[in-house]
């Protein structure tokens, strides 16, 4: 399968998750402040041109508030294509006219076209803020189209998961890509890069999960879209066999969507605190009697403090140190 046609799927697949975490993306990338109380629905992207050609669109999305329905046109790049701007603008243009009111000729015509955005996954120094056209008509006042872009490659786990784009944290196993293709293989130092990020996303992804940040069911599929990028990476760059069972393993460690159930039935501190041993457990293979005793006395602010920074943690006792009990 095509590698940009693999990641567009992946990516659809993230924004068709639960509607809180696709809101929060889109008032992050449209800095609007939608509230959960929106309806939010999914617009048709395929078009069949003049001349029976069909051209296809990643995703068109509405949120309607109240009487207001607000329209969006999103593109997903892993690689800067020259000519996106200019399909942006065929898109949004017969999503315009899909949309046209056509019951008053007495006056022109408006065509309203959704707020676009691009998201470039992979590094590309080239990519402008903003995709700009200009179209010229003779003797009339020139159009000057925009498009906003999202360069994904300038944030890590930690500020994505700030900036509520929870959806796109399994996508940053994909920026290790440009390496790989650079070393042409997978080295001893892209492999633990790529253990080392896995870790880091699924470590956010159970925070979002254990904070109602996210659902059970969209933390399970985030983790299955990361480990699907994991083994195209492996097996195009790879050739470490054990690879593919480690993350398997590491995401049944780290998150299992029965801690979050029990998370729910008796209380976000208990499933917190189970989660945070299970962290340990899997940082040193063991947990200690008087460092598990601590951790019970922990309240969920600094239970939550500490699950954050766990992986920065090396030894035991760097541990008891970071452990405040609070009386």
């Amino acid at each position: 399968m095509n590698t940009a046609i693999k990641m567009d799927e992946l990516i659809k697949r993230l924004f068709h998750l639960s509607k809180k975490p696709l809101l929060n993306i889109l008032n992050a990338l449209y800095d609007d402040n939608f509230a959960e109380t929106v309806k939010v629905s999914y617009g048709s992207t395929e078009f069949i041109r003049d001349d029976l050609v069909k051209s296809t669109a990643d995703m068109f999305i509405e949120v309607a508030s109240g009487k207001t329905i607000y329209r969006y046109h999103l593109e997903f790049q892993t690689t800067y294509d020259k000519n996106i701007v200019i399909r942006m603008f065929r898109y949004g243009f017969e999503k315009a006219k899909e949309l046209l009111d056509l019951s008053d000729l007495t006056g022109p015509l408006e065509m309203e076209f959704p707020d676009p955005r691009v998201i470039f996954i992979e590094e590309n120094e080239k990519v402008p803020d903003i995709l700009q056209l200009r179209v010229k008509i003779p003797k009339q006042e020139a159009l000057l189209y925009q498009v906003p872009t999202f360069k994904y490659w300038l944030y890590d786990a930690r500020q994505l998961y700030n900036k509520q784009m929870y959806l796109l944290l399994p996508l940053q196993v994909f920026k290790l890509r440009k390496h790989l293709k650079a070393q042409g293989k997978m080295d001893e130092e892209a492999y633990q890069n790529l253990l080392h990020t896995a870790e880091e996303v699924i470590k956010t992804i159970t925070l979002a999960s254990a904070e109602k940040k996210i659902t059970a069911e969209d933390a399970g599929e985030m983790n299955a879209i990361m480990v699907n990028i994991i083994e195209y990476l492996y097996g195009k760059y790879g050739d470490y066999n054990k690879i593919d069972q480690e993350v398997k393993n590491m995401i049944k460690t780290f998150y299992d969507p029965g801690l979050v159930e029990k998370g729910r039935q008796e209380g976000w501190q208990e499933g917190t605190r189970t989660i945070l041993l299970k962290l340990i457990k899997k940082r040193f293979g063991t947990v200690s009697q008087d460092i598990e005793e601590r951790i019970n006395t922990l309240e969920l602010a600094q239970l939550e403090a500490l699950t954050e920074k766990i992986l920065e943690i090396t030894t035991e006792e760097e541990l008891r140190q970071a452990i405040v009990i609070r009386h």
